[in-house]
């Protein structure tokens, strides 16, 4: 049964990635004959605005880790214009809670991304947008068809985006696409370091949500009352996991209850806490602790109160690679290479590949060097 349910997934998985590359060369065939129809869309090479004041980063999606991959590129904005007020146009619906403590953040124009009244709340984000008159606009990924509608409509001295053969926005500036896989945090960040000529280091890019030293104690607070132990420090003992993910990114519960019992042999003293997507939700084991917090931050903050958090390939997992603690990612449909953590401490581990007892083994690992601070957790293998 085991073996035709494994069966049945990867058949799923490759109709999903069949699918995910028709509507891909869809929209970049689409977009070629847009191309070639308006002629080139970069000018000719020409100085950036000085000093830049003010920059609009457009990113029209909806999803949770792509806005989290804008932390990196608005740092970056920030380190190289650091007198510039940054805009980000952007539809997910807590974006503005988000991004709004980062440096240089200053308006977070929400585009809708579903519901009632698309076409109105869409036309009210675009006067929203045309109100102000940047230096600087950026389209910061290659294929983003609702980042090329944002700034070709935006007003700004100077667009910047990648040259791809399917460019048709009418940019100033541009940047080859670079070969092979980047991670999706990273490419922006590319992008903008090459447009200033400024040094880059992959290596260096990390999320971030800036938090205060409020919210990350109200974190631990929130984290310790979910645990109901007396004098429970979460930082040595708690492992949070977020077992929850979206169609063919989910890990099966037998899979995680397999999971739990090898961790727990191997590490008995470990608290496991459970962080839920809603107040309904179900917990995968009524024995662990477990909370809902529906901020984001919130979120983020009893996270970074862990020892480790393990996460299904969903939002939360870049939440948790937004604070200092070992991450371990749990992937079985995308690419880590794009999607991935960041830090070097972090693990990823593709389930379809690697057994719950043998993942448990790999965990025990992390959680070990977890305990010696920073400079051993560093020596950890990501994506072994």
């Amino acid at each position: 049964m085991v073996a035709l349910f494994e069966g049945l997934t990867r058949a799923r998985l490759r109709a999903r990635g069949a699918s995910k590359s028709l509507r891909t060369n869809a929209r970049e065939g689409l977009g070629r004959t847009l191309a070639r129809l308006t002629g080139p869309r970069a000018a000719a090479p020409r100085a950036l605005p000085h000093p830049v004041a003010s920059i609009l980063i457009c990113r029209i999606n909806g999803r949770m880790g792509n806005t989290m991959f804008l932390t990196p590129l608005i740092q970056r904005l920030h380190q190289l214009c650091p007198s510039a007020v940054i805009d980000v146009a952007v539809s997910f619906p807590w974006a503005e809670e988000l991004l709004h403590t980062l440096p240089g953040v200053g308006r977070v124009i929400a585009f809708p991304h579903k519901g009632p009244g698309l076409v109105r709340r869409y036309l009210r984000a675009l006067r929203t947008l045309r109100t102000q008159y940047y230096d600087v606009a950026i389209d910061p990924v290659p294929h983003s068809t609702g980042g090329r509608v944002a700034l070709s409509l935006c007003r700004a001295r100077a667009r910047i985006g990648w040259g791809t053969s399917s460019q048709w926005a009418p940019l100033t500036h541009t940047a080859p696409e670079p070969p092979g896989l980047t991670h999706q945090a990273i490419l922006p960040v590319l992008l903008v370091d090459r447009t200033f000529a400024a040094p880059h280091d992959p290596g260096a890019v990390r999320l971030s949500l800036n938090l205060t030293e409020a919210e990350l104690q109200a974190g631990r607070a929130a984290l310790v009352a979910a645990v109901k132990r007396p004098a429970f420090a979460p930082e040595r003992a708690a492992c949070g996991f977020f077992a929850h993910a979206t169609a063919f990114k989910a890990v099966g519960p037998d899979w995680w209850r397999s999971f739990w019992a090898s961790l727990l042999a191997l590490e008995p003293d470990l608290v496991p806490v459970e962080f839920l997507p809603a107040p309904n939700s179900a917990p995968l084991d009524t024995r662990f602790a477990s909370l809902h917090l529906r901020s984001p931050r919130a979120l983020t903050a009893a996270m970074a109160a862990t020892r480790m958090l393990i996460s299904a390939d969903a939002g939360p997992m870049h939440l948790a690679s937004s604070t200092p603690v070992s991450t371990v990612a749990l992937f079985r449909a995308t690419n880590p290479a794009l999607y991935g953590p960041l830090k070097p401490h972090d693990l990823v581990i593709d389930v379809t590949q690697v057994a719950a007892h043998r993942a448990a083994q790999l965990v025990q690992q992390v959680w070990r060097l977890s305990d010696t601070g920073p400079a051993a957790r560093g020596t950890a293998a990501h994506n072994r």
